[in-house]
């Protein structure tokens, strides 16, 4: 028999479920304080799809054997998918009433997939970004459209309902991180504070402006940690799963906890630094379009994150490239001490805090929205009184 407090209950966020290519992170975040701190994490392996195959019940075992482990507070949860499932582009459409516009977006990121516009699911969000042209374009919408197939969707959701969770919404990897490194910049004040966010995952990465807590331009990359493992592994007659070994390691040497050979460090990064140099060049690309495109968009930092946002020598690449400075997520406020949370949590080496960026910011998803709900209550008892 168990109960949970309700003040308790009440500051603690949904259970966030990033669905990754073979695995899955789960991660649920409670306030303390004015502090982010972990209540619960897990990490769980997920058999891969094959061609005709219903996944949903061998990952729903998956998932219900890491939620039992968890220690999470309640069932509620927000589930991402992989990028690779996931249809993201940007783009300027006539202004028009709400309604219209979702089934606009819907046929329009139809026809780009190339799917029947009944087959998939699609929603967007205005960018925060204000057009440097506003007078003369007021008639159109700069938007961030996403979609994904339904089957997709459906498997997830069928497979986090079998593990005993109650999915919320469904959200992208990029939202997630735009609220999670939000969480300080909501006052009105903060309108004007600009950021950039270099995302780098294990397979594939994202560009993203911040403007205060609005998302003001967004793209994905398709370069990822796998991409610099198959460097790594072509250059040094490795396999792909060897490299990764390696540049892990060396990770893990670059914060002084391995020692690795300096002439094995100096191979790896001649093996990896043209991807360090292009992603640095991407990134240079989206802060110019950015700033002709929208006016007073310049970022006063970039925050690299993702599972391989740490790798070696990019910083320094960001840094000679953009000329902006630059701040890994470790040294975001409140960061270390999730990072430190989710190492005594978790049986194994959570790794960096990067790779929870998804399932933090989810959770901080149903934080927040039950904190909205409280202070409207609280508003309309005084009202009433």
């Amino acid at each position: 028999m168990s109960a949970t407090v309700p003040w308790f209950r009440s500051r603690v966020g949904d259970v966030g479920v990033a669905f990754l290519p073979g695995e899955a992170r789960l991660l649920q975040v409670r306030e303390s304080k004015g502090t982010l701190r972990v209540t619960g994490a897990a990490w769980c392996p997920l058999a891969p799809v094959e061609d005709g195959a219903r996944p949903e019940v061998e990952w729903g075992r998956s998932l219900r054997t890491a939620v039992a482990s968890g220690g999470f507070a309640g069932r509620r949860c927000t589930i991402c998918l992989p990028r690779e499932e996931l249809f993201m582009q940007s783009m300027k459409l006539p202004s028009m009433p709400t309604e219209e516009l979702a089934e606009a977006v819907a046929w329009e990121a139809a026809t780009q997939m190339n799917a029947p516009r009944d087959s998939i699911r699609a929603d967007w969000i205005q960018t925060g970004g204000i057009a440097a042209d506003e007078g003369s374009n007021t008639d159109r919408r700069d938007l961030v459209v996403v979609a994904a197939h339904r089957d997709a969707i459906d498997a997830r959701l069928e497979a986090a309902w079998s593990a005993g969770l109650r999915p919320e919404s469904v959200e992208t990897p990029c939202w997630a991180a735009a609220r999670l490194f939000s969480r300080h910049h909501r006052r009105a004040a903060d309108a004007g504070s600009c950021r950039a966010v270099l995302e780098m995952g294990i397979h594939g990465g994202s560009v993203l402006i911040l403007r205060g807590d609005q998302i003001a331009f967004c793209k994905t990359l398709d370069i990822g940690g796998r991409h610099l493992d198959e460097q790594v592994a072509d250059r040094l007659g490795l396999e792909v799963e060897a490299a990764r070994e390696l540049r892990m390691a060396r990770l893990r040497g670059d914060a002084g906890s391995t020692f690795i050979d300096p002439s094995t460090d100096r191979a790896v990064y001649e093996a990896v630094r043209p991807l360090l140099a292009e992603c640095a060049h991407n990134m240079l690309m989206c802060l110019r379009y950015a700033a002709v495109t929208f006016r007073g968009l310049t970022p006063s930092k970039i925050i690299l994150t993702g599972a391989d946002g740490c790798e070696p020598g990019l910083a320094e690449q960001v840094v000679s490239t953009c000329q902006v400075p630059v701040q890994r997520d470790c040294d975001e406020p409140g960061f270390e001490r999730l990072e430190h949370d989710l190492g005594s949590i978790l049986p194994h080496d959570a790794g960096s805090i990067g790779a929870w960026i998804a399932p933090a910011g989810m959770s901080l998803r149903g934080l927040e929205a039950r904190a909205a709900g409280s202070r409207r209550k609280a508003g309309e008892r005084s009202h009433a009184a």
